[in-house]
């Protein structure tokens, strides 16, 4: 069953293209593994409005395993654990992180 991982970030006043240049970075070659997600999307609230600062990236996998798998690549990974470290210059904040799993009705 598919698996979802939502991660909610707070993107300072006037750095939102900094954080989209980060998820670019995310994508390059060097990035790549052997298990990649089924689907990328990022959404930002509608209101209050445009300039919100919280932005939400949903991460779809085929199932848990396949998560794992990634997971473990970003976390032996020594340049993507630097591309996303928390530092006081990063665009953004990450608030919050949700696993969603799938479940027939």
């Amino acid at each position: 069953m598919a698996v979802i991982a939502k991660f909610t970030y707070e993107v300072k006043p006037g750095r939102i293209q900094d954080f989209l240049s980060k998820l670019v970075t995310a994508r390059s070659a060097e990035f790549i593994s052997p298990v990649m997600p089924k689907s990328v999307r990022l959404f930002r609230s509608t209101v209050p409005g445009p300039e919100t600062r919280y932005v939400v990236l949903l991460i779809e996998y085929e199932d848990m395993a396949a998560y794992g798998a990634r997971a473990a690549f970003e976390n032996e990974n020594q340049q993507w654990r630097e591309l996303f470290a928390a530092t006081p210059n990063s665009p953004e904040y990450l608030v919050k992180v949700e696993l969603l799993t799938e479940f027939a009705l």
